[in-house]
């Protein structure tokens, strides 16, 4: 398909628009990272820590604010022992209002909020506070996988067995945050795992392609929908000419004409599948409103795989026997003027090839899972997310049937040209006629294949490039 159209310089490019997902993660990270004083003791029965020579100054405190992260606090005491990056209540509570950027990480924010409010507003009872366990520390590193990778966790939230013994519950762990986390556009709650966003757990790239605008997708579907209807009009056409006409059609080299336009009509079909009512959500949708990535997935509907045989394996055919075309054109020049069929027993060795390369193709991106569905195009497709199984499976393929159809078709005009020009009298006039019905024809339908494959070849490499680029 030819490329969507051009983007307005006022919107914001797809870099910025990758940068603000990025800033999702970064939003979501506090400051400081300074250590606190070196903590004594163990986890007594009364699972609390009795301050060190250095916090002598820092009794318990009658707690300022009775909430934490808009949840009670069922005591009345605090202390900012546990959080050296802060040397006041209203510091504790400025950086827990940093923190909670985690909120647009949902699963992170689930668990990480007791820890916060353990290590920030601690319960301090006759001088001591309690520790927060090393249970509730540890529940938060996976989860919070987005903390690590940004900035990393500051010493004092460092799963250390001196700051968070074994087997010390926490008065904090009973408290019932009402909290809960959100997902930023253009990210959308999820519980399923293959839909999350990379390190935001809980959250997963909408369904509709955050890079394009409501009137770009419309453009698009619109172009999509004329285009392929005449490509399938003008496809149905031909076919049909040459099933009127099947027992003199059905040679070779012509009736491979017949086989490229039955795969350019078939993969047509599957471009227009998603103008039936509800179906483009269905095929390149999830159920939870995700993107389609990595397809096959076993929870999921065959649609999205369906539309990507149909439109893959009808491509990779089709191009293929562009290739065949160009041979038997070649190798038919050059017989001319003789008895010999060089097309005899190979024919069956066209069909062999056209039709089984394409099927392995398709059967190995299959088993990669490397199915993307895409909301701009109405479709699913290989490489939508990682490119370089773009390059490999279709790039490369149309690249190669490019250089080799090339090849043939040179070979072939060459080959009628000499035989025209240098042996005027091998051939009888019904002879030469056909040679220049025949030079015409091909002057009208080699060049268009090639010339469409190259378009082909052309859009897929722009794509590509701006897959990377956003």
């Amino acid at each position: 398909m030819a490329a969507p159209p051009p983007r307005d310089a006022s919107r914001p490019k797809p870099a910025e628009l990758r940068r603000d997902v990025a800033g999702l993660r970064r939003a979501a990270l506090g400051s400081g990272s300074g250590s606190g004083a070196a903590l004594s003791g163990r986890c007594p029965p009364h699972q609390r820590l009795g301050r060190p020579p250095r916090a002598a100054s820092r009794p318990c405190e009658r707690l300022r604010f009775g909430a934490c992260l808009g949840s009670a606090l069922p005591y009345a005491a605090t202390s900012t022992l546990l959080a050296p990056d802060s040397a006041s209540q209203e510091e504790a509570h400025g950086k827990l209002l940093l923190w909670s950027g985690l909120r647009n990480a949902p699963r992170c924010w689930d668990v990480i909020q007791p820890l916060l409010c353990a290590v920030y507003m601690p319960k301090c009872e006759d001088g001591q506070v309690e520790l927060p366990s090393q249970t509730l520390c540890q529940a938060t590193r996976a989860p919070c996988t987005i903390v690590e990778r940004e900035r990393g966790w500051p010493d004092f939230l460092k799963c250390t067995t001196d700051r968070f013994p074994e087997g010390c519950p926490n008065e904090v762990q009973n408290i019932k945050f009402n909290s809960s986390g959100q997902c930023e556009a253009p990210l959308v709650r999820t519980d399923n795992p293959k839909s999350w966003y990379e390190d935001v757990e809980g959250c997963g790239i909408q369904c509709q392609n955050p890079l394009f605008t409501e009137k770009e997708h419309r453009e698009m579907h619109v172009y999509i929908a004329a285009f392929s209807s005449v490509t399938i009009f003008c496809t149905f056409f031909t076919l049909a000419t040459f099933v009127a006409d099947w027992r003199n059609s059905n040679r070779y080299p012509a009736v491979i004409l017949f086989y490229v336009n039955a795969c350019f009509f078939v993969g047509s079909i599957g471009w227009l599948a998603q103008f039936m009512d509800g179906a483009r959500d269905e095929i390149v949708c999830r159920a939870d409103g995700t993107m389609r990535l990595g397809e096959p997935t076993s929870n999921e509907t065959l649609s999205c795989v369906i539309i990507f045989v149909i439109v893959y394996y009808s491509l990779m055919s089709g191009v293929i026997w562009f290739v065949m075309l160009t041979y038997a054109w070649h190798t038919s020049f050059k017989a001319l003027g003789t008895t010999y069929q060089p097309l005899l027993g190979k024919t069956s060795y066209f069909h062999l090839i056209t039709w089984s390369i394409p099927f392995v193709l398709t059967v190995a991106i299959l088993a990669v899972a490397q199915v993307d569905g895409d909301s701009v195009s109405g479709i699913c497709f290989v490489g939508y997310k990682n490119y370089r199984y773009r390059a490999g499976f279709v790039l490369a393929p149309i690249g190669l049937v490019l250089i080799v159809g090339g090849y043939f078709l040179i070979r072939g005009v060459m080959t009628l040209f000499s035989i025209k020009s240098n042996h005027p009298g091998l051939l009888s006039e019904k002879a030469a006629s056909k040679i220049n019905e025949t030079m015409l024809r091909l002057g009208k339908e080699l060049p268009w294949d090639w010339s469409r494959n190259g378009d082909l070849l052309s859009l897929q490499g722009w794509q590509q490039q701006g897959t990377k680029l956003w």
